[in-house]
């Protein structure tokens, strides 16, 4: 499935596009690790996530941003900005700032893409909107693109023929 496919599925799916949605994102992403404390030590995608976010929101990101958002301390982003100029997801100088890359702005992309198909999945099952947003926090990261695509075709199925749904909640 390629990204021009993902994209359209996603309009189908209604889910809207822009600075508000990584605005919701940035929230959500804070309250999650605020709320339940640290998962894990966020990686590379949770870090291209926030600065595309910010990016998109703000117009530009800081360190301080990131930190704040990701529940982390402001040693551990230099660190991981580090890592990402290493692997050509930003470019980055020191006391200079940070911009995204191509390909860290197509994996970062991919990341909210991912995100929301799953919102929209558990929204669709009738889970609320806070829960579902923390739990694609959590489950995002380790979709593949064929999952992802399997999720786009049974949000379609269960918006075409809502009687589907119906049968699977009276089973619940």
């Amino acid at each position: 499935m390629t990204n021009r496919d993902i994209e359209a599925s996603l309009d189908r799916c209604g889910l809207e596009e822009g600075a508000e949605k990584e605005a919701a994102i940035l929230q959500q992403i804070r309250r999650v690790r605020s709320k339940f404390g640290r998962r894990h030590q966020p990686d590379i995608e949770d870090y291209l996530e926030v600065i595309y976010a910010l990016d998109r929101v703000k117009g530009y990101t800081t360190s301080s941003d990131v930190a704040l958002h990701l529940n982390v301390k402001l040693p551990a982003v230099t660190k991981m900005l580090k890592r990402l100029h290493e692997l050509g997801y930003i470019k980055y100088e020191r006391y200079r700032g940070f911009v995204l890359t191509a390909s860290g702005r197509e994996l970062a992309s991919e990341v909210l893409r991912r995100h929301g198909v799953l919102v929209d999945f558990l929204r669709v099952l009738g889970v609320t909107e806070e829960v579902a947003e923390a739990e694609a926090e959590y489950l995002e990261h380790g979709l593949s693109s064929d999952t992802l695509k399997r999720l786009i075709g049974v949000i379609e199925l269960f918006r075409r023929k809502p009687e589907l749904l119906q049968e699977l909640s009276k089973s619940h």
